[in-house]
């Protein structure tokens, strides 16, 4: 990915987050209890959250914090690259600093990266480069590694490829099943998203190359 940068945050204006969610929105959660308990000092405000379906409680979580959602469903639209168009200028509306996909499980497309590449944090339940795609869970058990756990990226045109923001590490016990391990890398997977997010807004960044540096 070519150099981005991102300009210091400033003390005075907190940064703007649009949240994306597919499904139960426990990190849109994180995020907002942590918003609620440090107030200005986190440094960012979710000012919109975004859906590709109806009726998720990820949804409700938002529309209980009095903030306002979008639904951008791909079956409202005659092609992927229509609906990444759609999904493009919703974000865009609510003008954000940085897109954070709270489990969201669409891949989005050129017109959305063009306009939110380098901006665009998403998290990933495994230790990437290893075990990428949908399965990272699954795969590190099926594979016999020790130790997996989750990665905060941001997104680029591949598949979970984005240069990597931090890391936590996970122990694989003897007696996990997928499940087992998956939810106790979901319990870290929050508070890194959580801690990433705000030191981003709070200090800013620039990516050069493959590592991001966060001021």
């Amino acid at each position: 990915m070519a150099e981005s940068v991102a300009e210091t945050a400033s003390e005075s204006a907190a940064k703007r987050l649009v949240v994306l969610v597919s499904g139960s929105g426990t990190n849109l959660q994180a995020l907002l209890d942590a918003i609620a308990e440090t107030g200005p000092a986190y440094g960012a405000e979710v000012v919109a959250v975004g859906a590709d379906r109806d009726g998720i409680e990820g949804l409700a979580r938002a529309e209980r914090a009095g903030l306002p959602t979008f639904v951008c469903r791909v079956k409202d639209y005659d092609s992927r690259e229509s609906w990444d168009a759609a999904l493009t200028e919703a974000v865009a509306a609510y003008e954000p600093d940085l897109v954070v996909s709270a489990g969201f499980m669409k891949i989005v497309g050129k017109e959305f990266l063009a306009r939110f590449g380098g901006r665009f944090v998403n998290t990933h339940p495994a230790l990437l480069p290893s075990f990428p795609g949908a399965h990272g869970v699954r795969d590190a058990l099926a594979y016999g590694a020790k130790v997996t756990g989750c990665t905060v990226h941001f997104v680029d045109d591949g598949v979970d490829t984005g240069p990597i923001i931090a890391q936590g590490v996970v122990e694989v016990r003897d007696e996990d099943d997928e499940s087992a391990l998956h939810e106790r890398i979901k319990e870290v997977e929050r508070r890194l998203l959580v801690e990433v997010v705000g030191r981003l807004a709070r200090n800013g960044y620039r990516i050069e190359g493959r590592k991001v540096v966060i001021q």
